[in-house]
């Protein structure tokens, strides 16, 4: 019986190294899954930073080209002014004028190196996005719709509007429904 006994006991053994033997398989396949875990939490890191990095590269640019905005809208009165001085000049061309003309070159010309251009839309078609209308005009010789006198011209700083075009608007033609109505009247 001792023998019995004794193969009972090594089968018993043999079960729990069995059971201890299957069990470490799970464990580096939890230290695999772990691992694999913090390999992808370290891509997405990776790859935030680098979205952190490029956001603030583009902000950064566009803090550099737009910076000069708020100067920008305190020194279009002055160009505004410049104008008007030559309008009411009266074309003579006398030395003043001539003088203030040169001074209005010379400052739209430093305007537009730091990427500020004033921008005309006689003749365009209205859009207010870049235009505020003042009033409407009925033309028979004009496109409804389209700018046709241009109180104060805009202003862009590079692709940016910083001040819209002030301007008169080509009203269509009254429909005949409302030409009679208004004749009735």
């Amino acid at each position: 019986m001792s023998d019995q006994q004794g193969n009972e006991g090594e089968t018993e053994g043999l079960a729990a190294e069995e059971t201890q033997v299957e069990a470490e398989p799970e464990a580096p396949s939890d230290a695999r899954r772990e691992a694999e875990d913090w390999r992808h939490k370290a891509y997405r890191a990776a790859a935030d930073l680098e979205n952190f990095r490029k956001r603030v590269l583009k902000e950064k640019d566009e803090m550099r080209k737009y910076a000069i905005e708020g100067v920008l809208k305190d020194l279009i009165p002055v160009a505004d002014n410049l104008e008007r001085a030559l309008a009411h000049s009266g074309g003579g061309g006398g030395a003043l004028a001539d003088g203030v003309s040169m001074t209005l070159r010379q400052y739209l010309a430093a305007l537009e190196r730091y990427g500020a251009k004033p921008f005309d839309p006689k003749g365009e078609q209205f859009d207010p996005q870049f235009h505020e209308a003042m009033s409407q005009i009925p033309r028979e010789d004009a496109e409804p719709g389209s700018v046709i006198e241009v109180y104060q011209r805009g202003w862009m700083l590079h692709d940016r509007l910083v001040r819209p075009a002030m301007v008169v608007i080509a009203a269509g033609e009254p429909s005949a429904s409302a030409a009679s109505t208004s004749e009735d009247a």
